[in-house]
């Protein structure tokens, strides 16, 4: 049974916090990432790896300020604790979404000169918000750069996603004054500090309030928080969707009650409840090619929410119907592997391994999954035989030395006769 909608008071609008936003970098665990960051940015003067370490010092700070963003989606005012894990390949899905957009920069103005580039970076830097914020509600980086999707984010929200590009340009545009005018009144190295502190301020503050735009458009955006003390009584959005799916059910009219979630499962950000009614309708109706479809999305949703030991549940059944079944992120399926690795679920650990080398042989990472199947079916499973020819197709494709000189130990110890 599902609560019944209830009223509530609906989150403050932006306008009335532009004092909270503006000043959220310099609260609790957001002043002392800025702090961190900013001095760790001196290693970048550091000769020859000094550019490594700058590049690895704004990685960190792109991935706190998305934890920001996804924390203030959820009704989280209070800025997150510092995560170093790149569980779920954010930041390499947001660089990519960056680096996409100076592509098309450069070839708007390849082809169609200074006047077309311009206004490709006008257009770029009106839809990124709504890419960035659809690319923290579902993980989707094909469907952030989908122009339909920021373009609905603008539907949707109105006016308001105006005002916040507005204001996310009067973010920008106060960092560079400050960074010039800093650059002309301070030693150069005290103005490197100081242009990097208002660097990473612009950044975390511009993220928190792409966050609170999801949280308080949340319902129009299909976006379910998850801090439940933070929507005291909150209207799940999928509320309604969720009552008249299961009516169609009670009424005998599954086909119906389908057609209603596969609708809105493929327009818009549902949550979980919404997933697990259809998956579960989808195996009633035994749609087997649907099943493994939807699957992948659910999953998806699974591990952005952290729900990892209902992903592991869900991935054991995909595979019993299909072994070929792979997560739509790779980053999930390792992690994945991991989890069930701990959890002693050694066959689940082999079998998604297995398939991951199926779908993506070509991989960098394939060698190792190779490696860690093959360890798992000769400590394990004692399958000696397909361990050792998962070796041998890994030294086959296997790059890096000190992997290589692994599998070859690996090789070794199960040639060698017993009791050597």
């Amino acid at each position: 049974m599902h609560a019944t909608p209830t009223s509530r008071t609906p989150p403050i609008p932006f306008w009335h916090r532009l004092r909270q936003i503006t000043l959220y970098p310099f609260r609790g665990a957001a002043l002392y990432s800025l702090l961190a960051l900013t001095f760790a940015s001196l290693l970048g003067l550091v000769p020859v790896i000094g550019w490594v370490i700058s590049l690895l010092v704004w990685v960190g700070a792109y991935k706190y300020a998305f934890e920001i963003l996804r924390a203030t989606a959820d009704g989280r005012m209070e800025a997150p604790e510092v995560v170093l894990d790149l569980d779920d390949g954010v930041v390499t899905r947001l660089i990519g979404m960056q680096l996409f957009f100076i592509v098309l920069i450069v070839l708007a103005m390849w082809l169609g000169g200074p006047v077309i580039g311009l206004l490709a970076i006008a257009l770029i830097a009106f839809l990124q918000p709504g890419c960035v914020m659809s690319l923290a509600i579902d993980g989707s980086l094909s469907h952030a750069l989908n122009p339909a999707t920021p373009l609905g984010v603008v539907a949707r929200i109105g006016w308001p996603y105006l005002a916040v590009f507005g204001l996310l340009f009067v973010i920008q545009a106060s960092m560079f004054t400050a960074a010039v005018w800093l650059a002309g009144v301070m030693p150069p190295v005290l103005a490197d500090l100081a242009v990097t502190a208002v660097s990473f301020w612009a950044l975390f503050a511009a993220f928190h309030l792409m966050g609170y735009l999801v949280y308080q458009y949340h319902e129009v955006l299909g976006y379910v928080p998850t801090g439940a003390d933070a929507l005291p009584g909150r209207h799940t959005p999928d509320a309604d969707l969720l009552e008249e799916a299961q009516g169609y059910v009670r009424d005998g009219q599954l086909g119906t009650a389908l057609e209603l979630l596969r609708g809105e499962t493929r327009s818009r950000a549902v949550g979980l409840d919404t997933h697990d009614l259809y998956h579960r309708l989808l195996r009633q109706n035994g749609d087997t090619a649907a099943l493994t479809e939807h699957a992948g999305q659910y999953l998806n949703q699974l591990m952005l929410e952290r729900q990892d030991r209902r992903a592991l549940g869900l991935l054991r059944e995909c595979l019993d119907t299909d072994p070929d079944f792979v997560p739509l992120q790779v980053e999930h399926a390792v992690q994945l592997v991991e989890r069930a690795r701990l959890a002693g679920q050694s066959q689940l650990a082999i079998d998604v391994l297995l398939a991951l080398l199926r779908a993506h042989p070509r991989h960098p990472d394939a060698p190792r999954w190779g490696l860690d199947a093959a360890l798992l079916m000769a400590d394990r499973m004692d399958r000696d035989a397909e361990a050792r020819a998962l070796l041998e197709q890994a030294r086959e494709r296997c790059e890096d030395e000190e992997l290589l000189a692994k599998i070859e130990a690996a090789l070794m110890a199960l040639q060698a006769p017993v009791g050597a």
